[in-house]
């Protein structure tokens, strides 16, 4: 389908400019409002940059990127096999402010649990479109 996208990258801050990029130009394409891309590009820069930190603490690793749309809603996962989120932990503790930003700016995230890693997903809801 041609409203899906999959980006499988090396964990590393230094492809963070990469996965941005992608998401742009993603994005530009399904939508042409400015404010909707910009909070979906932070919620993706926070999500990414925890998987390196967090899940892989700076090691080799995979981060999967999916993001799709349907209608007017983007989904959008991130994905790792890093450490797994401790579910005992608060927010606040486990990625800093990062996490919670990423939250208030989605329209709905879930984080799940996998035997090694996880899987935040979140959806957006879009304001303008082509």
């Amino acid at each position: 389908m041609a409203n899906e996208a999959k980006l499988i990258i090396d964990s590393s801050l230094g492809n963070l400019s990469l996965i941005r990029s992608f998401l742009k130009t993603y994005l530009t394409h399904i939508t042409t409002d400015k404010e909707t891309i910009l909070e979906i590009i932070t919620i993706l820069d926070e999500l990414t940059t925890n998987a390196v930190e967090h899940a892989y603490q700076y090691q080799p690793g995979d981060i999967i990127i999916e993001i799709s749309r349907e209608n007017n809603t983007l989904f959008l996962s991130v994905e790792d096999s890093g450490k797994g989120f401790n579910s005992h932990t608060t927010l606040k503790k486990v990625g800093g402010i990062g996490l919670i930003l990423a939250q208030s700016l989605a329209d709905d995230f879930k984080i799940e649990k996998k035997v090694n890693g996880t899987i935040i997903k979140i959806k957006k809801l879009l304001k303008g479109e082509n």
